[in-house]
């Protein structure tokens, strides 16, 4: 079908022009009466081709002249003649034909179609002037009576004509190269239509999809399309339905076979459950817009640029494929003024045989009937199911509006039906052997009723063996069944099924064994979960290709095998209907598909046991994709891949019994990571998971096979989210490494990376990047999680996946406050600043329906009630409101109760009542149905409700609150269970009941997720520690096992809600932000401050924490330094206070140093120890004696803004301040006065300052990003600053040789400096994954430690130069980590390991020589690790 168009367009151009021969007489005095009339109308064919010159003058100057002088002749000749009325009709004839060859000229503007114009005006001029010669040379008059009119007309029509076909032959010949190279180039690689859905296409065993026989089903065919020729029409789409074997489709290929003569049928899909590329809605529209631009150049064009400016459109959702393939190009066409009156035709058909049809139909139907698809018609067909009812809006008798013309065959008068059947009958049997009489018709008519496919079986049945003593038979058997009943439609279509069956294999004689081989195979066929090919039923079976290969032959009245695929398929939906239904079939027929399900499980886990193997695919190298190894499928065949793709249905359906659950287990031990491979390399992970998925969802199983699967399908979460699933041999050399549970198979890697310490601590599963999020839900099956954000967009996130898979731009900018999936996960509601309510489709992101609109104020809760029928919102406002979800109306008047913001909604379990929490501080329950309030508020909590939630089974009620507190509250009698849950230091944002009602998850401002025990109302386990803002929004999964939270740190994150013992030891670490870190001055121990209020001491070589916290501060420690003699530890912190502590017995030494105003940002002893000088917000720089606790003298005062760092010179003489007025100062250490002008150069804040160990130089860092170095003595800048870091420097530090600086960053990372070239050494420090906020170098110089807002503290190696690093030969001192978390060894590009997400954060990176963390750490060992070629050494 692609050059269609261009063929039709050259065969008009090459035609014979009609009546161009005009004979002449060989006595050229005689004037024949023939040849006069000829010449007259070859006249008006001249006058005909005129038209082209009139039209053409109007855009290309040089033929203005040419038709005015070929004008003059015409008129010439005109007077002479008397044919005036022939004229006038030839003259609009050709009109119409010329005009339309300009509209096609009009398409395809270019040089190379004004060249042809140009070329047919100089031909036309020359031809002009030759008839303008003969004109004067002769009596117009005497050439007329003498007869050489007839020699002159036929040359100069000739001549003209000969142009005019010329130049028509060339505009139409680009149009069809222009028409190819689009299709060409645009629809084949890019759209990938569904072939096989085309109406003319063949479905298998080299038959095309049947039409009607000619003469039945005319009426019904004719009103079709009579709907169709209508341009008038306010019916844009028509719907033929009817239940199955009605004839739907026979009709629906006719009616395409008609409107294709009449040019009216623009695009065809033919729906089939059996062919994949015919069952799957993603390919509808991409195939429509195909067939568009074949039936419309001017359509192609549009559809190419649109597939250029979004190319990724045609994998997108239904909805954005209709607008972007198809409404946006076809309103373009239709502006352009591009199509003519007629109103061509699209047919979909089967619609029910389309799998997620409704995605389709919610787009495509509100957009024929919001006119968005203007004279483009749309013929549906499909069974009467009620999803179509209702995507059609056809409920009972035709709604009005619904722009739906419908019929429904069965209500299709029965003797017109039974007219057509019996001509298809007589028709089918005219043309074999067999002799068929006119009652027999009539009878095998009647039996047929109006089921179609009753008359197709019983023709096929009877025919099939092309014999016919044996068609006489089966004739006769045919007519001994009983007459169809009405009582039951399927009756009839039942019996003659028996009767197919029991004879196709000469049932009655065969043999029991043959009979049982017989029905294996046919069952088997039924049985299976996608249509395979004999080849896979025999090796399932255990029998010969050649056995089921006979039995198929045997069934091909009603199974065929495709051409396509060489698979087996039912003719019609029917037989597996009536197989499959206990009481339709006979018994000896009836399909007991437990017990197939268990025979083809059992096949599964014995073809997998015998053909899975390590390495199956035979991939050469890990560092090649999958895609880059093409004979990677050699070792699958089919079977195979059937096996390892639905061996998880069969054993679901099977009977479960001791033998297929022993085989099972088998599989398990032995070959499920073989299974899994297999998978991968298939790219079918998602579809192992789901099997996996559905297995737990289908059915109960034991203990133990239930943890099996469980454990299993938590591997393939884990694995599916790594780089393992495009390079297959990373599941072993990547993810089952780092995979902490015992795993089957895990046990016999070797030569692998090892992890030689772990101590995974966090619960935290998954960690999201996003935008600030203000809410989370999780769908029903657990697939789904979707985020609502401060920036109006909600986010659809696959678990499983581990990624977002669409962005809704939902409320216009305005907060989104809350989300909730429907019941049935299909939905998703929102609530927003904004003050409306909406509804988005979750498969599409489409918006359903109007906003729902009522609130005066922002909505803050929404909530779906159990069946899904009705919405809750709550708002601020100070109303509750109930929904229709269906209307979008509201449901009575508002709840009215509370008198302030109403912050949390939602329906008990059952549906029949409501809870709200308000900033009223109250709880309150409702009535659902009356909306009356159901006794006293629920009053205990001392500030704002946030959230409230129903415990599963209804009878408790939990909420969260702004006063800290979490309560557990009766729903019967309205009082409060037990105390309130104490522990969050922050107000409670989010509270949720885990799905068996024993716990309750929340969230809080102080970033933490606590679970509590519902019984005791005790905190299990420690806080959930990971997000560094609020944590706005907390839900469990449905199973229980997993934590959403989502959080104002940008982040969406998933936490094992397991509240087992861990086995580990816990782990000391700071609980918040590391604001400081420095070394000992002998190097043994480093000091540490940070935001949790806390001084901690530890070991320099084992990260051991000596003692206790030093406690005292109320506020962040944001600065400690270690006395010279190492006995002391000064710190300053957010309270104002500077305090000294023993080093010794870590106790305070007197009372805090007070006198600031502002907190205390920087802190340091004086070289002798006998001083302190440190830097507050409050401007200043003070000075303190150590001994006397007492401040020295007046403050120090010049800065104009905050002072965020002081130090002393080596000699105690000095002292340098950096503050956020962007300056460096020096003062006298004595004296206090300011030395010279302040150090300027920063264009933002100065965060740290520190000298030389020479005193001569001063090193800063600032939010500008940069690192400079200033004299001194001159107050002046050593030459450029030093950059590299892409965000703020926060902190600085020369090395103790002073040849090195080090530099934190809010980029990460930590850098080392040359001082001297203020050149970079080596590569930046990464490792952690938040600020860094201190840095300092050990006292020998071969260490830095490091403090960040990732709570951590790292200490690193220092190389001595860029050539130690090369010297080095230890591979585990050499690799490095990109950003995509590959570990990378010198001198290789291609990743040797991929380190997962979860682990990054607290690896022990190459230079590390110590992380202190209360998550624990990770340090790998890479020395035994193989890679590339050798990969496949790390199984035995």
């Amino acid at each position: 079908m692609l050059h269609t168009l261009a063929d039709s367009a050259l065969k008009t151009a090459t035609k014979p022009t009609q009546n161009v021969s005009v004979p002449v007489s060989d006595d050229a005095s005689v004037s024949s009466p023939q040849s006069a009339k000829k010449g007259e109308v070859a006249l008006d064919v001249i006058e005909k081709g005129l038209v082209i010159l009139d039209v053409a003058s109007e855009w290309f100057g040089p033929l203005k002249a040419v038709t005015g002088v070929l004008g003059e002749c015409i008129k010439t000749y005109k007077e002479v003649m008397d044919n005036k009325g022939d004229l006038t009709k030839l003259r609009n004839d050709l009109t119409e034909e010329v005009q339309d060859l300009e509209k096609q000229r009009k398409k395809y503007k270019s040089s190379e179609m004004e060249q042809i114009f140009e070329d047919l005006s100089k031909k036309l001029e020359t031809i002009s002037n030759e008839m303008e010669q003969r004109l004067k040379a002769s009596n117009i008059q005497q050439a007329i009576q003498s007869g050489r009119i007839s020699q002159e007309v036929e040359q100069f029509f000739k001549d003209v004509s000969k142009a005019y076909e010329n130049c028509k032959f060339k505009v139409l010949l680009i149009i069809a190269r222009k028409t190819s190279e689009i299709l060409k180039s645009l629809v084949f690689n890019e759209l990938e239509p569904s072939k096989e859905a085309f109406h003319g296409a063949q479905i298998g065993g080299g038959k095309a999809r049947d039409s009607c026989t000619p003469g039945t089903r005319t009426q019904i065919i004719k009103d079709i399309e009579e709907w169709a020729e209508r341009t008038t029409d306010g019916n844009m789409a028509h719907w033929i339905y009817g239940m199955a074997g009605t004839g739907k489709s026979t009709i629906a290929r006719s009616v395409c076979l008609s409107l294709e003569k009449k040019q009216l049928l623009a695009a065809t899909f033919f729906c089939s459950r059996q062919i994949p590329k015919c069952n799957d809605c993603k390919h509808i529209i991409p195939t429509i817009a195909h067939q568009l631009a074949q039936y419309s150049p001017a359509f192609a064009e549009e559809l190419e640029k649109a597939i250029q400016n979004k190319p990724m459109c045609i994998k997108e959702p239904p909805e954005v494929q209709l607008n972007e393939l198809v409404v946006n190009c076809w309103d373009k066409v239709l502006k352009a003024q591009k199509l003519g009156s007629l109103t061509p035709v699209v047919v979909i058909d089967a619609l029910d045989e389309c799998k997620d049809i409704s995605s389709v139909l919610k787009v495509l139907i509100p957009a024929i009937q919001k006119q968005k698809l203007l004279g483009l018609k749309f013929l549906f067909t499909s069974r009467p199911e009620y999803y179509m009812h209702k995507h059609l809006k056809i409920d009972g008798p035709l709604s009005e509006g619904s722009n739906v013309d419908r019929m429904f065959l069965h209500d299709v008068e029965e003797s017109l039906v039974q007219a057509d059947i019996t001509r298809f009958l007589t028709c089918q049997f005219e043309h074999s052997e067999l002799l068929v009489s006119e009652h027999n018709i009539n009878k095998l008519a009647n039996m047929s009723g109006k089921l179609f496919i009753f008359a197709a079986t019983i023709v096929k049945f009877i025919l099939e063996k092309h014999n016919p003593i044996m068609a006489e038979k089966r004739m006769n058997r045919v007519l001994d069944l009983k007459s169809k009943q009405e009582k039951h439609q399927t009756k009839g279509l039942d019996e003659l099924y028996d009767t197919v069956l029991e004879h196709s294999f000469d049932f009655e004689k065969s043999l029991s064994e043959e009979k049982d081989t017989y029905l294996m195979i046919l069952h088997a066929v039924i049985t299976v979960q996608k249509p395979v090919s004999p080849s896979v039923i025999s090796k399932m079976l255990g029998l010969q290709l050649q056995e089921v290969e006979e039995v198929i032959r045997e069934l091909y009245s009603v199974l065929y095998i495709a051409d396509s695929d060489q698979a087996i398929y039912t003719l019609h939906a029917s037989f597996p209907d009536y197989i499959r239904t206990k009481g339709r079939a006979k018994e000896a027929f009836w399909c007991n598909e437990e017990l197939y399900h268990t025979i083809l499980g059992k096949a599964c886990f014995k073809n997998m046991m015998e053909k899975l193997e390590f390495n199956i695919g035979e991939i050469p190298s890990s560092f090649l994709m999958d895609k880059e190894v093409p004979d990677r499928f050699k070792n699958i065949d089919e079977t195979l891949e059937y096996s390892c793709t639905y061996w998880p249905h069969h054993f679901s359906g099977s009977n479960l019994e001791r033998d297929i659950v022993e085989v099972w287990e088998r599989f398990m031990k032995d070959r499920s990571i073989f299974w899994i491979e297999a998978m991968n390399l298939l790219t079918r992970i998602p579809e192992a998971y789901d099997g996996l998925q559905f297995l737990l969802e289908t059915r109960k199983y034991q203990v133990g096979i239930q943890a099996e699967i469980l454990k299993l399908r938590e591997f393939l979460a884990f694995h599916a989210k790594g780089s393992g699933v495009e390079r297959t041999p990373h599941l072993y050399l990547s993810s089952l490494p780092f995979w902490q549970k015992d795993f089957l198979g895990k046990q016999s890697l070797q030569n692998i990376i090892i992890l030689k310490k772990c101590f995974q601590q966090s619960r935290e599963m998954e960690c999201w990047p996003t935008s600030y999020v203000r809410t989370v839900a999780i769908s029903q099956d657990g697939k789904l999680i979707a985020s609502g954000h401060l920036n109006g967009i909600i986010i659809i996130w696959n678990v499983l996946r581990g990624k977002e898979v669409r962005r809704i731009k939902g409320h216009s900018s305005e907060c989104v406050n809350s989300v909730a999936f429907s019941p049935d996960g299909t939905k998703i509601l929102s609530g927003s600043h904004d003050k409306t309510v909406k509804i988005w489709d979750a498969a599409t992101g489409a918006q359903i329906g109007e906003p729902f609109q009522g609130h005066s104020s922002t909505v803050h809760s929404v909530a779906f009630s159990p069946d899904g029928t009705k919405i809750l919102s709550g708002s601020q406002d100070k109303t509750v409101r109930i929904w229709n979800a269906a209307t979008g109306t509201q449901i009575g008047e508002p709840l009215h109760g509370h008198s302030n913001i109403v912050y949390s909604v939602t329906f008990s379990p059952d549906g029949t009542k409501i809870v709200s929490g308000s900033s009223d501080k109250t709880v309150r329950i409702w009535d659902a149905a009356t909306g009356a309030q159901i006794r006293e508020p629920l009053q205990g909590h001392t500030d704002w409700v946030n959230s409230v939630a129903f415990s599963p089974d209804g009878t408790q009620i939990v909420s969260g609150s702004d006063d800290q507190t979490v309560r557990i509250w009766d729903m019967a009698t309205g009082s409060q269970i037990g105390e309130p849950l104490q522990g969050h230091t922050g107000r409670v944002w989010s509270v949720a009941f885990s799905p068996d009602g024993t716990k309750i998850v929340s969230g809080s401002n102080d970033k933490t997720v606590r679970i509590w025990d519902v019984a005791t109302g005790s905190q299990i386990g420690e806080p959930l520690q990971g997000h560094s803002n609020w944590v706005m929004s907390v839900a469990f999964s449905p199973d229980g096992t997993k934590i959403v939270s989502g959080s104002l740190d940008q982040t969406v994150r998933i936490w094992d809600a397991a509240t087992g013992p861990h086995v580990s030891e816990p782990l000391q670490g700071h609980s918040n932000t590391v604001y400081s870190v420095t070394f000992s001055p002998d190097g043994t121990k480093i000091v540490s401050g940070s935001q949790d209020k806390t001084v901690r001491i530890w070991d320099a070589a084992t990260g051991a924490q000596i003692r206790e916290p030093l406690q005292g501060h109320t506020d962040w420690v944001n600065s400690v330094a270690f006395s010279p003699d190492g006995i002391h530890i000064v710190s300053g912190s957010g309270d104002k206070t500077v305090r000294i502590w023993d080093m010794a017995t870590g106790s305070q030494i007197g009372e805090p140093l007070q006198g600031y105003t502002g907190r205390v940002w920087s802190v340091v002893f004086s070289p002798d120890g006998t001083k302190i000088v440190s830097g507050s917000d409050d401007k200043t720089v003070r000075i303190w004696d150590a001994a006397r606790a007492s401040q020295i003298g007046e403050p120090l005062q010049g800065h104009t803004d905050e002072v965020n760092s002081v130090a002393f010179s080596t000699d105690g003489i000095y002292i340098v301040s950096g503050s956020d007025d962007q300056t460096v100062r020096i003062w006298n250490a004595a004296t206090g006065a300011q030395i010279g002008e302040p150090l300027q150069g920063h264009s933002a804040e100065v965060w740290s300052v520190a000298f030389s160990p020479d005193g001569t130089k001063i090193v800063s860092g600032s939010s500008d990003g940069t690192v400079r170095i200033w004299n001194v003595a001159a107050g002046a800048q050593i030459g450029e600053s030093l950059q590299g870091h892409s965000d703020r420097v926060r902190s600085v530090a020369f090395s103790p040789d002073g040849t090195k600086i080090v530099s934190g960053s809010f980029d990460n990372t930590a850098r080392i400096w040359d001082a001297a070239t203020g050149a970079q050494i080596g590569e930046p420090l990464q490792g952690h994954s938040s600020l860094v906020m201190s840095v300092a170098f050990s006292p020998d110089g071969g260490r830095i430690v490091s403090g960040s807002d990732d709570k951590t503290i790292r200490v690193w190696e220092v190389h001595a130069d860029d050539n130690s690093l090369v010297a080095q030969t230890d591979i585990n001192k050499l690799w490095t980590l990109d950003d995509d978390g590959w570990v990378h060894f010198p001198n290789i590009s291609h990743g040797i390991v991929w380190i997962p997400p979860q682990f990054r954060p607290l690896l022990w990176r190459a230079q590390n020589t110590l992380i202190i963390s209360r998550k624990g750490y990770t340090i790998i060992d890479l020395s035994e690790c193989v890679y590339g070629e050798d990969w496949a050494k790390c199984w035995p």
